[in-house]
């Protein structure tokens, strides 16, 4: 019976040390997609894009559960516009185990030149991941789960004005329409498939949030507990509809509202796989034990 209660005690301990990271107040559902034909979508000809021209300082965050992979010559696209993220069957930049996929954050900047920043990191599958790009004095930050990485590019310091992409509207979850990329023989290369799983909050900011790394390389970092809205919030979606919803709020007040299309509605419901015990899982299940 002693070494029983000393074992609980232990478990309750540890619970403890990793718990304060996720004790937060729970948001609600999450936006459910299929990784068939479903995407929400925001229209550049009606809302502009969602970061403003000549913005030197941004944060771009999102929280997800990718329930699958993408195949071989696939990137599952998570959302996109000035800022993407995807999954990717190209993992040369991972390293990756059994359980992980391999995620990109890319950013499209300009100042002395003009390009878009790419960067692969190790993602979970069938768990709840944070993902961030943060942008500050000419240094490219990606968050992802419980560390930072930077790196610095001198000759581009602010978000492009315009994005160089056939597909100009922001988009979660997938494009409209199939975009491929073909070489000169004919042969497809790569192909922009759609996203299967849950995502529970997207937000933009005009601010690069948190503290950053001083210098280059891979630091450990606490993920935010949940997006709340201020003054610096660009657009903020919590997907706190009704079950069945395809109309997504954005709780920043500035009226960029999403449209779910094909299918793509909240629910209340989130997939939290019980065998998992890392941080992010427990920051799931915090918000379905809230329920």
């Amino acid at each position: 019976m002693v070494v029983n209660f000393r074992f609980l005690f232990i478990v309750m301990l540890l619970f403890h040390l990793i718990l304060p990271v996720f004790s937060f107040n729970p948001s609600g559902g999450v936006l459910v997609l299929d990784g068939d034909d479903d995407y929400a979508i925001l229209s550049l000809v009606e809302h502009g894009y969602l970061i403003p021209a000549n913005t030197f300082d941004f944060t771009v965050e999102v929280w997800f559960y990718p329930k699958s992979g993408p195949e071989r010559g696939e990137n599952n696209l998570i959302l996109s516009q000035q800022v993407r993220f995807g999954l990717t069957s190209n993992t040369q930049g991972c390293n990756l185990d059994k359980n992980q996929l391999c995620c990109y954050g890319s950013v499209h900047l300009e100042g002395k030149v003009k390009g878009v920043i790419t960067l692969d990191v190790e993602v979970e599958e069938a768990q709840w991941n944070y993902l961030a790009v943060i942008f500050k004095d000419g240094a490219f930050n990606f968050a992802y789960n419980n560390r930072i990485l930077q790196t610095r590019f001198p000759l581009v310091d602010r978000v492009a004005a315009e994005v160089r992409q056939k597909q100009k509207d922001f988009f979660v979850g997938g494009y409209d329409e199939d975009v491929f990329t073909i070489n000169r023989d004919g042969i497809v290369l790569s192909q922009t498939t759609r996203f299967h799983g849950e995502i529970d909050a997207i937000r933009f900011s005009s601010i690069a949030r948190y503290d950053l790394p001083a210098e280059r390389g891979i630091e450990s970092f606490d993920p935010p507990h949940r997006f709340e809205s201020d003054e610096h919030t660009l657009a903020l979606w919590n997907f706190d509809e009704r079950e069945g919803a395809n109309r997504f709020r954005d709780a920043s007040g500035n009226g960029k509202t999403l449209i779910g299309m094909n299918g793509a509605t909240t629910s209340g419901a989130l997939a939290v796989n019980p065998a998992s015990t890392s941080v992010t899982t427990i920051w799931g299940r915090i918000k379905l034990e809230s329920r």
